[in-house]
């Protein structure tokens, strides 16, 4: 065992060279793609030579390009790619949606935003680059074709509410209908007026979709914190929003007492639709 490590360190040595042939207009640093390939085998029974020579390198190579933003890495992924992962969209959705998701995807992938890394950094190379950006992008697009039908089902549902239905009903119904206007543009000063985080928390769970437990992986929290966290930003808008109401508007008690039943009711689908545009 003596000579594992020198015969390990020739063997990163090859594959750092196999992946600067196959890429030689991109300029990584063979010291950093060399430390990649070692951080993608660290503590994985792969790390010998069997698993070495299993990796797909060459991919590996360009994903770690893409990863350290070297000049023309993007350029070359999209040219390799582009018409796989178009494709892969395809099959799920069409048209101008198709073209929005897979901007959203590129994006996600290639950049990363401030509270996620660039997904790229995820592919480990165990299998070609081009199956792993296919099965990525569907993913992509299933997730935003369940947030956008649980928006339409939201939307229907609330022009499903009936308008009348006792006097219960036709008293929320006139609330809703007066106070529409000042609702609205209340709720678009409270979410102004949120912290960031608290914005960007609404935004990922409500528009895109996204789950508590990834939530709380990206901020490096429990679930049930994050739970906590967009349970607080939803109060703060709520109150905002009722606080502003009650001052601005000469409603009786009775009024107010419907509508900030109405603003609870309607928080999540307004902030979504109000977030989307923003």
């Amino acid at each position: 065992m003596a000579g594992g490590e020198p015969q390990k360190d020739d063997d990163l040595a090859a594959l750092v060279a196999r992946g600067r042939t196959a890429f030689p207009d991109l300029a990584l640093d063979d010291r950093a793609f060399a430390a990649h390939l070692a951080a993608v085998l660290a503590g994985d029974n792969a790390a010998n030579r069997a698993g070495l020579a299993a990796l797909a390198v060459e991919d590996l190579y360009l994903a770690c390009a893409c990863r350290a933003q070297v000049p023309g890495a993007a350029a070359a992924f999209t040219a390799r790619h582009g018409d796989t992962i178009r494709g892969a969209i395809a099959r799920i959705v069409r048209g101008a949606d198709a073209a929005e998701i897979e901007q959203q995807f590129v994006d996600a992938l290639l950049v990363g935003s401030a509270l996620s890394a660039a997904k790229i950094g995820s592919y480990a190379g165990k299998a070609p680059l081009d199956r792993w950006v296919s099965v990525a992008a569907q993913r992509a697009a299933l997730l935003w074709l369940r947030s956008d039908r649980a928006e339409t089902r939201a939307r229907q549902g609330a022009a499903a509410e009936p308008a009348a239905g006792g006097e219960l009903g036709l008293e929320t119904a006139y609330v809703k209908e007066r106070y529409r206007t000042a609702f609205e543009d209340a709720l678009k000063q409270a979410l102004a007026r949120v912290p960031d985080r608290e914005r960007v928390l609404l935004r990922l769970h409500l528009v895109n979709g996204v789950t508590l437990d990834k939530i709380g992986k990206m901020f490096d929290v429990s679930q049930a914190t994050a739970s906590r966290w967009l349970a607080a930003a939803r109060a703060t808008v709520l109150d905002d929003v009722k606080a502003t109401l009650s001052a601005r508007l000469g409603a009786t008690p009775e009024e107010l007492a419907s509508l900030a039943g109405v603003v609870a009711s309607r928080l999540d689908l307004s902030l979504s639709l109000l977030l989307k545009t923003r």
